[in-house]
């Protein structure tokens, strides 16, 4: 892994550091970084890169691949009879936007007859941030809203992703800094096969976790009549892994779109639930075919012991990295593919002869 901080002067490379850590989120603007090294007060080096409040721009690379831009945010230093290393940590840049509110200089909050991607070049371009936005989504990001306001307390980041989800478009980050408008690729081909019934994995732990508190069987949208002549509208959707016999209904208040959008935010009602599954693997190494693992990719498991009895899809949701002088990992955090594509998903065990299916 390599380290570069550029002060606005120019770019300072970290030689030396210990106890690295970076968190890759496909659904984040903040994917995060941290490490350690050793200051020396008397280094003019060191003093340029560590000026506190001057949130200078980091890039982490691994090979000559861009893994992170971003902006340094914390330093922490200790002075005491043994040397202590200075802790320094941020977040990629487009991070900023989930801490700040949308800037006065560009109120009016309420736009009328504006695309998303007018909207976001809007709020983005007092942080002197860029944005790209995916061919998938392009089509979306053009289309307008009749009207859309902002509350003057809501955080920049919030108003987008609100907009943005309606229109089942992911905000993230690009690994040049970039705010990144896009959708999951759930169709591509598993980049790893765990596969434990050819036998175990060295270095690696697997945990699948299931709230089925946070689970209901039937969700229901509905939208009232609206005073400009818009109809009322229903629709319920079927949670697959709340089994028929069990019922735990939610409803929920449709408050934007048309009667015929009531279908798409009942499926976006059941992919948030559907977070409630999660898979984590956590693996000795970093890199698969010669590139470091990243999220936004997919992945297949067979593991009876996490009560995966035959092959199953996940979605790399994001990715914790550490590494010290001691050891590297990885911790994999997925999810199930249909949270991202609004598919509803098929039970995982359907078909395994257990009889109260």
């Amino acid at each position: 892994m390599e380290l570069v901080i550029n002060d606005r002067i120019r770019n300072r490379k970290i030689d030396f550091f210990n106890d690295f850590t970076l968190s890759l989120a496909y659904d984040s603007l903040a994917g995060s970084f941290g490490f350690n090294f050793y200051n020396d007060p008397d280094n003019p080096e060191h003093k340029e890169l560590l000026c506190i409040g001057h949130y200078h721009i980091c890039k982490v690379t691994h090979n000559g691949e861009d893994l992170l831009t971003g902006n340094m945010l914390s330093q922490g230093f200790i002075s005491s009879s043994e040397r202590k290393m200075v802790t320094i940590s941020g977040y990629s840049l487009p991070g900023v936007l989930e801490d700040c509110e949308i800037p006065p200089k560009i109120y009016p909050l309420q736009s009328d007859n504006l695309s998303l991607k007018q909207i976001a070049q809007k709020i983005i371009a007092p942080f002197g941030l860029k944005m790209v936005v995916d061919s998938s989504v392009e089509s979306a990001m053009n289309s307008s809203f009749k009207k859309s306001t902002a509350k003057e307390n809501q955080n920049a980041k919030s108003y987008l992703s609100e907009l943005a989800s309606q229109k089942n478009i992911v905000l993230s980050h690009t690994p040049r800094g970039e705010l990144w408008f896009t959708k999951a690729k759930t169709k591509q081909k598993p980049i790893l096969d765990f596969d434990l019934s050819k036998g175990t994995i060295p270095g690696t732990e697997f945990t699948l976790q299931f709230d089925g508190q946070a689970m209901h069987s039937h969700i229901t949208v509905q939208k009232q009549a609206d005073s400009d002549g818009g109809n009322a509208g229903e629709y319920t959707i079927r949670n697959p892994y709340v089994i028929g016999s069990v019922y735990r209904p939610k409803v929920m208040s449709q408050s934007s779109g048309t009667d015929n959008d009531s279908e798409k935010a009942a499926k976006t009602a059941l992919a948030s639930e559907l977070k409630n599954l999660k898979l984590t693997i956590k693996t000795d190494r970093w890199i698969v075919d010669g590139k470091i693992i990243k999220p936004n990719n997919l992945i297949t498991v067979i593991n009876p012991e996490i009560y995966a009895f035959k092959k199953q899809t996940w979605f790399i949701e994001s990715i914790d990295f550490v590494g010290n002088n001691k050891e590297t990992t990885a911790t994999l955090n997925c999810v199930l593919p249909e949270v991202y594509n609004m598919q509803t998903p098929e039970y995982f065990y359907k078909g395994i002869n257990l009889h109260w299916i």
